[in-house]
């Protein structure tokens, strides 16, 4: 029967001390009913008074044909001090237990209980139900989960269905039996499988066996806690539940299925050797890059430990080297890599002055060239601060790198925030600054740096930036520009009809080679504000859509970056199902906890390189590249620089 919230539990139960232990030969113990109502308590089992063991079960006032003021059954000779103690002792029980409710085993009711008692003689007052005890939902510690009712309470729970307490005395307990079966099919590590609370992890397949043995006439329960890892399988569990026996239970089955490999791909990772360089670690920070060839460019320590930076090939630079006539003094990780199709690097650093080697300055670098220092002379100024944390990138025509800094111009001391482009140390030329008028008749109010900076084969370049808004001049409004013009300012109506309401200049820029213009930000749709990636036209992806994979978007993260390649596919990270992960708007390239095509597990995505990209994608192909962790064999986490396929 389904019970009322309302139910009482009338409980002749033992006394408070024989509970404490005073005289008990063992622990009275809380058995629970079938596996759909885990919380509801059937049972307490070990009850033991003066040498004797004795059961409450739960069950229907109707079962045992009792009346609420009539012959109780059972066997008991119990006072009404006693019972009074034992209740109180009961509810402790239950509630150490963990108990949320009481009735016969497939019993089903998740609301709570009203618990109440009756002895067999009545009390000083002339009342036979002497207390209610009832659980309170509200407490969040188990043990202070069941609460007793004040006394002038009781009385208005003496009507309605109740629940009895059975309290008989019993011989001696069968003694209890192990839980265990085989383990089929298991290729990872790290599988825990449950039983009730009783966790056992399994390595290995064949045999296994729960530690903790259980009670004949309990309820067992073996569920898979835990998949393995390293490879990721997913475990099923079959002749998993069942009322224990008086013999050991050995037929549980667990199998797993065949591991599923994906197709990313470990370009390098710390303890790698590459050409006679030992990896120790991969630098977060600087990000990565990738070039037409499949070359992903990376910064990381050599075993020294020296900062350096490398494709999956070879080491390309390290602090210390020599440049043309220059010793490179540092190389600024936080600034990021940037590759093109011949394989030259661009990076930020300080290099030694050879006219004063105890002096050092700033410049952008390849490691063919120094390409631009602070102090050389542009058109119409002088390159007065190079910002290292504004990024830094490269394309393949003529090896143009771009970069921010200040430019200060000769017609005044002021210095002004700047967009740069620089050949093989020559041709510098500032092709944005603060104030300038753009082709399209744009003025640049403001430039960010924190941004990032991209330039595709055409020599376009693009960043973010600030107009003044035309309503109220003092204000000013967040901007995409590439140096033909604006892309797009807050508040424009784009393409596809979204209301761009805000643009989130740390999410980086990127531009491919038709100037279609990727950025971060949020769009209003149908009155509905949502983080979103778009370009120029429009939103790309947006958190809430289902992409063609079918996989859910629940989260865009702006500092992970942004990428996009010929075909249009926009590259960025977020989260889906509450796990990390690297998207396109076609789908998914991984996700924590993917098999990787070597048999390990992705581990982990790093999705906050600062200023620099914490991913990238070939810009006339569909590889993406990202920074993460993998678990080793051993289950170690290591740092790496991954490729996958865009979906």
């Amino acid at each position: 029967m389904k019970l009322k919230p309302t139910v009482l539990l009338a409980a002749v139960v033992v006394t408070m001390g024989l509970l404490l232990g005073a005289n008990a030969a063992q622990a009275a113990n809380v058995k629970f009913g079938d596996p759909n109502n885990p919380n509801q308590a059937t049972r307490i089992e070990n009850f033991d008074i003066d040498s004797k063991r004795y059961t409450v079960v739960f069950t229907d006032k109707e079962t045992v044909a009792a009346d609420i003021y009539g012959a109780f059954p059972g066997t008991f000779d119990f006072d009404f001090d006693q019972s009074k103690d034992a209740a109180d002792a009961v509810n402790e029980e239950l509630s150490a237990a963990g108990a949320q409710t009481v009735g016969a085993a497939g019993e089903v009711d998740s609301t709570a209980y009203r618990i109440g008692f009756e002895s067999d003689e009545v009390g000083p007052s002339g009342q036979k139900i002497e207390a209610v005890f009832y659980w309170d939902s509200t407490k969040q510690k188990p043990e202070a989960a069941w609460q007793r009712l004040p006394a002038s309470s009781v009385g208005s729970y003496n009507t309605g269905n109740w629940i009895w307490a059975v309290f008989t005395l019993e011989g001696p307990a069968p003694p209890p039996v192990t839980i265990g079966g085989t383990v089929s099919g298991l290729e990872g590590s790290g599988l825990v499988l449950r039983n009730r609370g009783d966790d056992e992890t399994i390595d290995i397949n064949g045999p296994f066996e729960f530690h903790t043995p259980m009670t004949p006439d309990d309820w067992y329960n073996v569920t898979v806690a835990t998949n393995p890892s390293n490879p990721a399988q997913t475990c099923s569990v079959e002749n998993g539940s069942g009322k224990v026996p008086e013999q050991a239970v050995t037929d549980v089955e667990v199998t797993c299925d065949e591991p599923v490999l994906g197709d990313v791909i470990k370009v390098a990772a710390a303890g790698d050797t590459i050409g006679d360089t030992t990896l120790s670690d991969i630098s977060e920070e600087a990000g990565v890059a990738i070039n037409l060839y499949g070359l992903v460019a990376f910064g990381a320590l050599d075993i020294s430990p020296t900062i350096a930076v490398f494709t999956q090939d070879v080491k390309v630079v390290a602090q210390g080297d020599t440049i043309g006539d220059t010793v490179l003094k540092t190389i600024h990780m936080d600034s990021g890599v940037a590759i093109n199709h011949e394989g030259l690097v661009a990076f930020h650093g300080d290099a030694f002055n050879p006219d004063a080697p105890h002096d050092s300055f700033a410049a952008v670098f390849t490691q063919d060239h120094v390409i631009v220092r602070e102090g050389d002379t542009v058109p119409g100024g002088t390159v007065y601060e190079i910002y290292e944390w504004g990024n830094v990138a490269i394309n393949n025509n003529l090896n143009k790198v771009a970069f921010h800094g200040r430019v200060e111009i000769e017609e005044g001391p002021i210095a002004r925030r700047a967009v740069f482009t620089a050949t093989d140390g020559q041709d510098t030329q500032v092709v944005a600054q603060v104030g300038s008028t753009l082709p399209d008749e744009t003025t640049v109010a403001y430039i960010y740096e924190s941004g990032s900076v991209a330039i595709n084969d055409f020599d376009v370049v693009a960043f973010h930036g600030a107009v003044d808004d035309p309503v109220i001049p003092e204000n000013r409004l967040k901007a995409v520009f590439t140096t033909d013009g604006k892309v797009a300012v807050v508040g424009d109506i784009l393409e596809d009809g979204t209301t761009l309401n805000a643009i989130n200049d740390t999410g980086g820029v990127a531009i491919n080679l038709l100037g279609d213009v990727a950025f971060h930000g949020s769009g209003v749709q149908n009155d509905h504000s949502v983080d979103a990636v778009f370009t120029q036209y429009g939103v790309v992806a947006k958190v809430g859509d289902l992409l063609p994979d079918g996989t859910l978007i629940d989260e865009i993260n702006d500092a992970g970056g942004v990428a996009i390649n010929i075909f249009g596919d926009v590259v960025f990270q977020g989260r889906t199902g509450r796990v990390k992960a690297v998207f396109t708007q076609y789908g998914v390239v991984a996700k924590v906890g993917d098999n990787l095509a070597d048999g390990t597990t992705l581990k982990e995505i790093n999705d906050n390189a600062g200023f620099t990209r914490s991913v990238a994608i070939n810009p006339y192909g569909t590889e993406v590249t990202f920074q993460g962790q993998f678990d080793d064999q051993e289950g170690t986490p290591v740092n790496a620089v991954f490729v996958g396929q865009a979906p």
